[in-house]
């Protein structure tokens, strides 16, 4: 044996393992050079290409290190090894052959039923294709009449059956190495061959992880949705990952129809649709007007701002002992903006309060699981891409992998700087990526290199477990610890979990005192809100809010605007998360178009039919109006007032006095409900781009 062909040797079976995930990987990589060729000439962002090829690839090994696994059990067990490799008759041979067989047939089946769909609907195979299982007959005649299935079949079978023999004619060429007895002879040592098998399962698990990053994300199906370009998301997407990916779709309740038709002519009057449109439409133009400076909107999502834990909830009485100042900076800052103090986050938790913020829709979607991890639903229409000419930035201490963000972020909002964990010059704090005070301050600086007018949304964490306190802090002073009566007061589980807010808040005023000093300040108006409530009670609430949970959902929001383009106040109106990104382009004048349940919040019409519209569950809802809250609660309904004090502490159900509040309070619950869960799938960015390309033709 030649000295390489022994050093080659020496390494099996890692080898042939790797040989045989590079085999298959070329094949599915194959089948994706071939929907590039379909998909070619309807692709927009060219330059994309190559990355999504990149992004494919590492699905298409992923795949193949699936289909690897049985080869991969039988070579590293150095006793089946001997049986699958050797010459003649072998029933561990046949019995790897039929399985690896059988998941090559199932991995041809999927890709043959991909390019169907692809023809037949331009996107790829999911669990959606169910509801053709329907009706199978009818199915079935389709695709017989719409394609030459028996010569399909027919190729189907032969690949199927070379696929095999090519397999078990590589195993006959496996020649094990083998393992050298105690006593001396030919072959590798224990120690050897150990480390080969260990070194096989790390490539493995490598490949098929598909990416290393520092918060351990596996590559994910928001990788592939990089480009507002739906093509290019086609052709860096794996059928078969799109299957698994799409597994929850099925669990989701899907859009009540009838009920949201039903509905329309209440919510296109709340959401001022122009009269004329027909059923189930809730596009809206805003046309803009001539500034002679357009500020630069800057959106800070804070991480369970929860209004009952701050500053701004109502002091604890001196005869409970020693109140504490949560949140000194944002009581501050409240005093300079125009305050809201009764807006709400319609659902939780951090990624479909980000979803909602972002496209303008309740995330509903509560049986499916959030609606940024589902493929069927990422593609959604965003006032975040009316921001024409304007420079895009989201900020994140963390991996936007988290909840599959990435992909609703970057295939929805046009040119967008998406700054996560790997962006910054500080380390990892914890799990949740760089500090607050870290990405606060570097935030700043991205900014000031803004050739543009910029829109950034830049979202916190570090409120969170393990409310880490980093070393870095900017002279962060730890406040003393509260007594237990001040905890309870604002619903603090612990002086750890006080602190970790206090320490945000501190953060939040570094930032703040850095973009004072900049030339950008004043041109710019600033929102800051929380993602969502927290759920534990705190002693400063009313019996309405505790009966309701309400301030798992209660977050204030400030709009400041140092240049004075907002006067400072307080608006007492309940409103909503999907309302600030139609606010901030309403403020910058733009002309833009909206799909979605968000209104202008500076609008005093809009405050005369304000609500507030909060979604738990499937089968727990509320509405907040005229200072009542209505329930929608599998132990009942109920009506309460949101600010009533009763003896007993508990609230009084009004819905026998006030019948026909309740009623309508009802219906418009469920009206939002039902509204919510259709736009979810029907709001896509065709609907702007029809609209732009529509008005765009009549001048």
């Amino acid at each position: 044996m030649s000295f390489r062909r022994h050093v080659f040797a020496a390494f099996q079976p890692m080898v042939d393992i790797a040989l045989f995930i590079l085999a298959n990987t070329v094949l599915f990589f194959a089948a994706r050079l071939a929907l590039l060729y379909f998909l070619l000439p309807d692709i927009t962002e060219r330059g994309h290409i190559p990355h999504a090829l990149y992004i494919g690839l590492k699905f298409d090994a992923r795949m193949a290190v699936f289909m690897t696994l049985p080869l991969a059990f039988c070579l590293l067990w150095p006793k089946l090894e001997r049986a699958v490799s050797r010459e003649g008759s072998s029933t561990a041979r046949r019995v790897l052959c039929l399985v690896t067989g059988i998941m090559a047939a199932g991995a041809m089946l999927i890709h043959i039923f991909d390019f169907g769909f692809f023809f037949y609907l331009h996107q790829h195979i999911d669990m959606g294709a169910k509801v053709f299982l329907e009706d199978p007959s009818e199915s079935v005649r389709m695709v017989w009449q719409s394609y030459p299935v028996l010569l399909i079949a027919a190729a189907f079978a032969a690949c199927v059956a070379l696929y095999v023999w090519l397999f078990s004619a590589f195993l006959r060429t496996h020649v094990p190495f083998p393992i050298r007895p105690k006593k001396g002879g030919d072959g590798c040592s224990r120690k050897w061959r150990a480390l080969i098998t260990v070194s096989s399962l790390v490539m493995l698990f490598v490949v098929g992880y598909g990416q290393i990053s520092s918060n351990f994300f596996p590559l994910r199906w928001s990788n592939a949705y990089f480009s507002s370009d739906k093509n290019i998301a086609l052709l860096a997407v794996n059928p078969i990952q799109n299957l698994f990916d799409t597994r929850n779709f099925g669990k989701a309740i899907p859009p009540n129809e009838k009920a949201t038709r039903e509905a329309w002519p209440r919510m296109a009057a709340y959401l001022r649709v122009p009269e004329g449109e027909p059923p189930l439409t809730y596009l809206r133009h805003f046309p803009g007007r001539e500034m002679e400076k357009r500020p630069n909107i800057v959106v800070i999502i804070m991480e369970s701002l929860c209004w009952e834990r701050t500053s701004l909830a109502p002091s604890m009485p001196a005869s409970l002992g020693k109140d504490i100042d949560p949140t000194p900076f944002l009581k501050e800052l409240a005093a300079k903006s125009l305050y809201f103090p009764n807006f709400y986050a319609p659902t939780r938790t951090t990624a479909r309060a980000v979803f909602t913020t972002i496209s303008g829709v309740p995330d509903v979607n509560h049986s499916g699981g959030t609606t940024s991890r589902n493929p069927r639903l990422v593609d959604q229409s965003t006032v975040f891409n009316e921001f024409k000419g304007y420079e895009k930035y989201y900020m994140i201490g963390g991996n936007a992998n988290w909840a599959n963000i990435r992909g609703m972020l970057q295939h929805n909002v046009e040119d967008l700087h998406l700054l996560e964990e790997s962006a910054w010059e500080a380390p990892n704090t914890d799990v949740w990526g760089v500090s607050d005070i870290a990405m606060f301050r570097e935030a700043v600086g991205v900014l000031d290199q803004s050739p543009k007018p910029f829109i950034a949304v830049i979202q916190s964490a570090s409120f969170h477990r393990p409310y880490t306190i980093p070393d870095d802090n900017e002279g962060y002073v730890s406040p003393p610890d509260p007594s237990p009566e001040a905890l309870a007061w604002y619903g603090y589980e612990s002086a750890e979990e006080y602190r970790s807010l206090h320490l945000s808040d501190h953060a939040l005023r570094r930032f703040f005192e850095k973009a004072s000093k900049e030339p950008w300040f004043n041109d710019t108006v600033f929102a800051v809100f929380g993602d969502h409530g927290l759920n534990n009670n705190s002693t400063n609430i009313t019996p309405a809010v505790r009966s309701c949970n309400l301030q798992a959902w209660h977050i204030p929001l400030l709009i400041y605007a140092p240049g004075g383009q907002v006067a400072p106040g307080v608006n007492e109106a309940p409103h909503v998360q999907p309302d600030v990104l139609p606010t901030m382009a309403s403020l910058a004048g733009l002309d833009y178009y909206t799909n979605t349940l968000g209104r202008n919040l500076l609008d005093p019409e809009n405050d005369r039919d304000a609500v507030a519209f909060i979604s738990d569950s499937d089968h727990t809802r509320y509405l907040l109006e005229d200072g009542y809250v209505y329930a929608i609660r599998p132990r009942g309904d109920a009506l309460y007032l949101l600010n009533e004090h009763t003896a007993d502490n508990n609230p009084r159900d009004l819905r026998q006095e006030e019948p026909e509040r309740a009623a309508a309070m009802r219906q418009k619950l469920m009206d939002f409900y039902y509204t919510s869960q259709y736009l979810l799938h029907n709001n896509g960015k065709d609907h702007i781009r029809a609209a732009r390309l529509a008005a765009g033709e009549r001048e």
